[in-house]
């Protein structure tokens, strides 16, 4: 899949990628079973002067992306974070200076080493506008993945940012888009503080200049809507699509030398006041026009957090979300894009979907809109005060009112050491309805798994398909004055189909905490390697005990 390139010293750390090829010209098979392989050959120049080793930073296997819209350079945040993936994740950066076209698809998440050109995934073989200094440029062919850094501002002569992407198929070019941004801060060092800026779509200007100024700081930036094929605009993989904002420096008549980028957004998500918009991974799931439709519910189970009796740093939300310091109670409907760092994150978790409906049982609160992916972080602990956990999501609309579902958790930790009966009460509920009442955990709970009696969509007022506002709530009870202890923290919390009408088999794990797992089941117990099998007979008695040394399993009842 690719004939010999020969490497010399000014190639090191220099990322090369193969031309697109087929699964079925390689002769690939999918699935568990096959051993597909890769291998990189190496070619000794040795005996010829050439040096007798090479070693190798990574290889990577990547599909072809497919490109996506709407999309988003960082988030609404009102920060610069460390991100992770590119898109609605990307490290801003000290910026570098000024660059000519094409840029570096690959610069590092380093002050000063990023440059004007921030690139999402896709291919770029046709340039749609010219360098102005050196007329046609090349482009830079395959972008496997999104650029992970981008500079964070205009300053000085270092007034171009520029950011490059393919558009999908399933748009038109007669549908109409806009472009957002969120100016950050702002050198304030002269008499009149401020800083141009204009938006331009492969060259065709779609927002004349507009004037920053400190007031203006944190406020969303929208352009006029206008078609794609105004701004000559091409659909698929290959052509270059560029928006360039340039910034106007005011230095020289006491207007300050720079001015900082929160968030850029091509395409609307249809948020309203742009807090949904801001945490798109790079697109979301749009399918035409501006839109940006969201992604479809999440499928159930889902989980926010895994049953891995941590808080590592995830990415992506849902099972991989990171867990942060709490930062005090909020009422609803919350945030859907706050950071990954400690306090930053609030009550509210959502999932990536369309919340425009409130639930009457939730109460009176404006919903958020569109969220275009999930959210990365969720709040880690009750502590003190702040005792709602609250978890968003839409409901496939493959479900029936009959459908019977549960709720999962996991206490991880406890205040412990002063309190004289360290423990903590959680209460959960769904669309405000109790479906468990208080559980009081102690040490000696920790790491297990409790399930809420299984109860159907219709108790809990549940509605399905996008728009509608569901929401499970972890409510704390503090005991800190009755000497319990001031906080406890979540390992994970999941959402299962327990069954449908009751003609399901149930199916509950609890931790023991000595490394073993005990399963109550009815029908039979099945176990699989992979979540798509091959499935095969448990021998054993509901409730069964599986031994610490069991390697890890997909489990199934089934009706006998």
């Amino acid at each position: 899949v690719q004939e010999e390139i020969v490497i010399y010293p000014e190639d090191l750390d220099t990322d090369f990628t193969t031309t697109p090829f087929t699964l079925e010209s390689v002769k690939a098979e999918v699935g568990p079973g096959f051993d597909n392989i890769i291998t990189l050959k190496g070619i000794n120049y040795g005996a010829d002067g050439g040096g007798n080793w090479m070693g190798i930073d990574y290889v990577s296997l990547d599909p072809i992306p497919e490109p996506v819209f709407p999309l988003a350079i960082g988030k609404d945040d009102d920060g610069w974070p460390v991100g992770d993936g590119g898109g609605a994740n990307t490290s801003f950066v000290q910026e570098t200076g000024t660059n000519e076209l094409p840029g570096n698809p690959a610069s590092p998440e380093v002050a000063q080493q990023a440059d004007d050109d921030y690139y999402f995934a896709g291919i770029y073989t046709k340039p749609l506008v010219e360098d102005e200094w050196v007329g046609e440029y090349d482009p830079v062919g395959i972008v496997p993945r999104n650029e992970e850094a981008a500079e964070r501002a205009f300053a000085g002569v270092d007034n171009d940012l520029r950011y490059h992407f393919n558009l999908p198929t399933t748009l038109e070019l007669t549908d109409e888009i806009t472009i957002s941004f969120d100016p950050y801060n702002l050198h304030e060092n002269g008499d009149d503080p401020r800083y141009g800026i204009e938006i331009y779509f492969n060259d065709v200007m779609v927002q004349e200049e507009i004037v920053i100024r400190p007031d203006d700081l944190g406020n969303k930036f929208t352009t006029e809507p206008f078609t794609l094929a105004s701004v000559n605009a091409e659909l698929g993989p290959g052509p270059d699509n560029i928006v360039s904002l340039i910034g106007v420096n005011y230095n020289w008549d006491g207007g300050g030398n720079w001015m900082g980028i929160d968030y850029v957004q091509i395409g609307d998500f249809g948020d309203g006041d742009g807090d949904g918009g801001g945490d798109g991974d790079g697109g979301g799931d749009g399918d035409g026009g501006g839109d940006g439709d969201p992604p479809a519910p999440a499928e159930l189970p889902w989980s926010v957090g895994l049953n891995d009796d941590g808080w590592p740093a995830g990415d992506g939300g849902g099972p991989n979300t990171t867990f942060v310091q709490e930062a005090g109670s909020n009422e609803l409907p919350g945030n859907p894009a706050n950071g990954e760092g400690a306090r930053e994150g609030d009550d509210d978790y959502y999932w990536a979907g369309d919340y425009s409906t409130v639930i009457a049982g939730n109460g009176d609160y404006t919903p958020v809109g569109k969220v275009m992916a999930n959210e990365e972080s969720a709040e880690r602990a009750f502590a003190g005060t702040d005792n709602d956990l609250r978890y968003h999501f839409n409901l496939p609309d493959t479900l029936k009112s009959t459908d019977k579902l549960t709720v999962s958790y996991d206490a991880l930790n406890l205040h412990t050491g002063d309190p004289a009966d360290p423990r903590y009460g959680i209460e959960v509920y769904f669309n405000n309805v109790e479906v468990q009442s208080e559980i009081v955990i102690r040490e000696a709970e920790l790491g297990q798994t409790f399930t809420t009696e299984p109860f159907t969509l219709a108790d809990v007022n549940a509605e399905v398909g996008s728009g509608y506002d569901n929401i499970i709530t972890l409510k704390g009870v503090n005991y800190n004055a009755e000497g319990g202890g001031n906080w406890m923290g979540i390992d994970y919390v999941e959402l299962n189909v327990a069954g449908g009408g009751g003609d399901a088999p149930s199916l509950s794990v609890v931790n023991n905490g000595d490394g073993t797992v005990t399963v109550t089941f009815d029908g039979k117990l099945q176990s699989a390697p992979t979540v798509n099998g091959p499935w095969q007979d448990v021998d054993g008695a509901s409730p069964l005990t599986i031994p610490a040394d069991q390697a890890q399993q997909y489990g199934r009842a089934v009706i006998e």
